[in-house]
């Protein structure tokens, strides 16, 4: 008896250790299994996050109502607008440009293209496109603008807007999104419209042609309109009085001698006309007091007999 308990005494412990090595072995897998499961759902947001990067840099929603009276300017048989010179002053220098103006129902909007470093203000060619936009909208295509196409922001002065490059290349790993101006025209349906600036030869020069106009970005207060229309009416006055000298001088130049004679004669007859009109009135007061004292003096004289 003892000896059959002796021999099942070590199979037993066998039998408990194999069970405590399954038992660890299944530990270590769920524990394996749970980390996978906390770790997988973190990376499906990535994935999600990265299509919709994509999906926001190749597409979005431009505005609805153009500008109309960009209609005609837009068609391909349509007069193009000949672009003009410029040059901007911004931080200090002076910048060459070539620049076409937009219409619309309250003024204009003018799209520059800089010759120093080729690019083209986007922001003008949005505002130009769709005039009736709000700023936030202006500011949500701005930030679509700076992600996908190549160029440089400009935040303050006469410069102010993205900037991007002209068409460049494909759309490649190597240029990137250099497709530039040419293509967000197309988008805008202004192609027709930007053409005579976007195709316009580049002139590298310091120096102004002639011709050439200085663009300056000015802010005018109500105080400096009311300076100006002040300033303007001073000068009607000033042309109305040096007109009217002018003709009386070519007037006086104009007299001659017989003409003289007879204003000195007509000054000498208004003279005489005046003497003889006081001599009237003299005598017609002369005429009235001595009628009073004739009225009043009968009945005074009784008070002093």
């Amino acid at each position: 008896m003892s000896g059959t308990i002796a021999e099942a005494n070590p199979i037993e412990k066998n039998n408990s250790a194999k069970g405590a090595v399954t038992v660890e072995e299944a530990v270590t897998t769920l524990e394996f299994t749970e980390a996978m499961t906390v770790t997988s759902p973190s990376s499906a947001p990535s994935s999600k996050t990265n299509t919709k990067n994509s999906t926001e840099l190749t597409h979005r929603e431009l505005p609805i109502f153009s500008n109309p009276l960009l209609a005609n300017a837009t068609q391909a048989n349509s007069v193009p607008i000949k672009p003009k010179t410029g040059r901007v002053k911004s931080g200090g220098k002076t910048v060459p440009v070539l620049r076409i103006s937009a219409p619309k129902v309250d003024g204009e909007v003018v799209v520059m293209r800089r010759m120093d470093t080729d690019l083209v203000n986007a922001t003008s060619m949005f505002n130009a496109a769709y005039p009736a936009i709000s700023e936030k909208m202006n500011a949500k295509e701005s930030s679509y603008i700076t992600r996908k196409y190549d160029g440089r922001v400009e935040k303050s002065g006469a410069l102010t807007g993205v900037w991007i490059t002209l068409s460049q290349g494909k759309d490649t790993k190597v240029t990137r999104h250099w497709v530039g101006t040419k293509e967000l025209a197309k988008e805008y349906e202004i192609d027709q419209f930007m053409r005579p600036l976007l195709e316009a030869s580049n002139v590298k020069n310091g120096s102004p042609v002639e011709g050439e106009e200085v663009v300056e970005k000015m802010v005018i207060s109500e105080v400096t309109a009311v300076q100006t229309v002040a300033q303007t009416e001073r000068q009607d006055i000033e042309i109305d009085e040096s007109q009217a000298v002018e003709e009386t001088t070519e007037k006086l130049q104009d007299l001659t001698v017989d003409d003289v004679a007879k204003m000195k004669r007509r000054i000498e007859e208004l003279e005489d006309q005046v003497s003889r009109d006081k001599k009237k009135l003299r005598g017609l007061a002369t005429v009235a007091v001595g009628l009073a004292a004739a009225t009043v003096i009968p009945q005074v004289l009784p008070f002093f007999s």
